[in-house]
């Protein structure tokens, strides 16, 4: 008894976690510290630029504090930039490219990957092939398309709508293929037994599983619409339906500019994906990481 328990003292000992050093702490500590502080720094600049008159950009408080608190550049960008219909635009434009992506990648991914027919590999490469190509390569030939058949003049959220949901579909089913592949096929046999035909398959079993990836392609397909700047300057012409991006250029005056009123427009900007990181933070990274897992 006694040899059996020297045995397992020395087992325990053998894998038994050593304490990390008090000196190696304080210097991970302060690496994180350091990197935090390179994190926030944007953050911290863009804020302090926005507030700023031009003097203070230029001269010698280029990274302080302001010394005079401008609150100003912010209505100044909202009455001057129109803002919040800048703002609108966006929501209108990101949110309904998100519903179409989610909606025709999580189909199609079905259809490539759990119904069996004659060309489904062909038409995934196809879908892949997209992701090598920019969206910006196709700038004329969409836009000589829709001035022909009007759509720029008579549906300007359409002709953004629809490249920017056609060139992200590709990255949203190559997201969902990589989750859909792991789910188990038995689950779809179970299901038709009980009575599930395919739409009831996808509907009941496919898509509540689905969910981490929905949550992937949707985070991906808002930054992609919400940044875009090319698209939106060359196809919307009436200030009525431009986005924040063209909304936030026009903000420059042709011989002079106010800098603080252009960060104040940016700080407008980035205000919606700051708060989507701190109140999603934690879904967004089990998205990701569930999605490299089963990708």
């Amino acid at each position: 008894m006694a040899e059996k328990s020297i045995l397992n003292n020395s087992n325990l000992e053998m894998y038994q976690v050593k304490k990390t050093n008090k000196f190696v702490t304080v210097l991970i500590y302060i690496g994180l510290i350091i990197w935090l502080i390179i994190d926030l720094f944007p953050i911290y600049y863009l804020i302090t630029f926005s507030l700023k008159s031009n003097d203070e950009i230029f001269g010698s408080n280029v990274l302080g504090l302001p010394r005079d608190w401008l609150f100003s550049n912010y209505s100044e960008a909202m009455s001057r930039g129109n803002m919040p219909r800048n703002f609108l635009n966006s929501i209108i434009v990101s949110g309904a490219t998100i519903i179409i992506v989610l909606v025709a990648a999580i189909m199609a991914t079905y259809a490539l990957t759990r119904i069996n027919w004659r060309g489904s590999k062909l038409m995934n490469s196809i879908f892949m092939l997209g992701i090598t190509i920019p969206i910006h390569v196709a700038l004329f030939p969409v836009y000589s398309t829709f001035t022909k058949i009007g759509m720029l003049k008579n549906m300007p959220y359409t002709s953004l709508i629809i490249p920017y949901a056609a060139f992200g579909l590709s990255m949203a089913i190559m997201i969902s293929t990589g989750f859909m592949n792991d789910i188990p096929k038995e689950l779809d046999e179970a299901a038709n037994i009980d009575g599930c035909g395919t739409w009831g398959i996808f509907i009941r079993v496919i898509f509540p599983l689905m969910r981490p990836a929905l949550a992937t392609i949707g985070i991906y397909t808002f930054l992609q619409c919400w940044n875009e700047f090319m698209f939106a300057s060359i196809f919307i012409n009436d200030s009525a339906h431009k986005t924040l991006p063209v909304g936030i250029a026009e903000l420059q005056g042709r011989t002079t500019t106010d800098w603080g009123v252009v960060g104040a427009g940016l700080a407008i900007a980035t205000l919606p994906m700051l708060i989507i990181y701190v109140f999603l933070s934690r879904r967004i990274q089990e998205s990701f990481m569930v999605g490299a897992v089963k990708g």
